[in-house]
């Protein structure tokens, strides 16, 4: 296998780790979500590739912080 094939699979890895770690840390506090229950985005995060992409774009609730 090429070393370029490689290194965007390990770079395509990453990524995905880190915006699970995003989605997750977002998800958790937050009192709204839209279309689905917290449990539900959560294994959607966990499970889909690029769940937390999903999540990010069409999951979010209204944020509840004070202006």
């Amino acid at each position: 296998m090429p070393s370029y094939i490689l290194l965007v699979a390990v770079s395509v890895f990453v990524l995905n780790l880190g915006l699970i770690a995003w989605a997750i840390t977002d998800l958790l506090p937050r009192e709204n979500v839209k279309y689905l229950p917290k449990a539900a985005w959560l294994a959607i995060i966990a499970v889909i590739l690029f769940g937390s992409v999903i999540y990010l774009l069409a999951g979010r609730g209204e944020d509840q912080r004070p202006a």
